[in-house]
């Protein structure tokens, strides 16, 4: 028994020596600072304190997460949907916007402008809302349709992209092009260039719409957005390439070669290609991030020329 003693006491001053102390209820050692004594089991009041801090903070994490991770329950504003589009809408046409959420509908009315002005009245079908014109829209003619930034859902939330725009073109009459073909920044090129043999080939059935881009750049990811929305509005009336510049993709070079040729080469390069008055091949093209309704305008103008030929 003495030696056992001897043991113990010589365990206890190691302990000791190395920091430990004696638990608040059986006595036995413990490390300091511990939160629950590892011989009787019982927890300190500090311990008790981290656990409830902890279980608040996780019912807190689960409630957010609950509330930001329901499927289909995206906290963001945007359209869904809009009509009419193209450069064919017939002149009885009704103009229509369609949202994910529930909306403020005197605020949606009162943000939602057409030009040129058009007179009429507005009417809802759950988050679809709905402008009948008091009479038929004016043939041959280009309208703007805007829903500004005071437009709000019931919570007050804005829409994402803080204004929405999109345009259409009313079949019948004497429709008229916005852009002149000459040098201008905004303007159809007419000089010549080496065009590739494809753009050629498909230019003349409808207008060609080229992007060269690279992946991972946001400007490319943004206009890759709208090529693809946009070709997708205009399926029936334009071609559409999605080229990714490099190696595999040697149409992407040829499109440098044509439509961007002083290097250094910038992406990305969008380019629309149509046929013009005696069948003359005109074209524009940019470098960077262009607005899809500006370039959904200049799609429009290359349909309207390549009719007109």
């Amino acid at each position: 028994m003495a030696k056992k003693s001897q043991k113990r006491k010589k365990e206890t001053k190691t302990l000791l020596d190395k920091g430990y102390v004696p638990c608040f209820y059986c006595d036995e050692l413990v490390k300091e600072n511990t939160l629950k004594c590892s011989h009787c089991g019982r927890w300190y009041s500090s311990g008790k304190q981290v656990i409830a801090v902890a279980v608040a903070i996780i019912i807190v994490l689960s409630t957010v997460g609950i509330y930001y991770n329901l499927p289909g329950e995206s906290q963001n504003v945007y359209v869904l949907s809009a009509t009419p589009t193209g450069t064919t809408v017939s002149i009885s046409s009704y103009i229509s916007a369609s949202f994910n959420k529930e909306m403020n509908k005197t605020s949606v009315e009162s943000a939602l402008s057409i030009t040129p002005s058009v007179s009429g009245t507005f009417s809802w079908n759950g988050n679809t809302i709905r402008y009948t014109p008091s009479g038929s829209l004016t043939a041959g003619t280009h309208y703007t349709v805007t829903i500004g930034n005071d437009a709000v859902d019931i919570d007050g939330r804005h829409l994402d992209c803080d204004v929405y725009t999109w345009r259409f073109t009313t079949d019948g009459g004497t429709i008229t092009t916005r852009r002149d073909i000459g040098i201008g920044d905004n303007d159809f090129w007419s000089t010549t260039v080496n065009h590739p043999s494809w753009v050629m080939i498909n230019v003349q059935s409808k207008p060609v719409l080229i992007l060269t881009h690279t992946e991972g750049c946001l400007p490319c990811i943004a206009m890759t957005e709208s090529c693809n929305e946009l070709s997708e509005t205009y399926t029936s009336q334009i071609t559409f390439y999605d080229l990714i510049s490099g190696t595999h993709e040697p149409q992407a070079s040829e499109c440098f070669s044509a439509y961007d040729p002083v290097p250094p080469n910038y992406v990305p390069l969008t380019t629309i290609v149509t046929k013009g008055p005696n069948n003359q091949i005109i074209w524009h093209s940019w470098e960077g991030e262009v607005e899809k309704s500006v370039l959904s305008s200049w799609i429009e103008d290359a349909i309207l020329y390549h009719k007109d030929d």
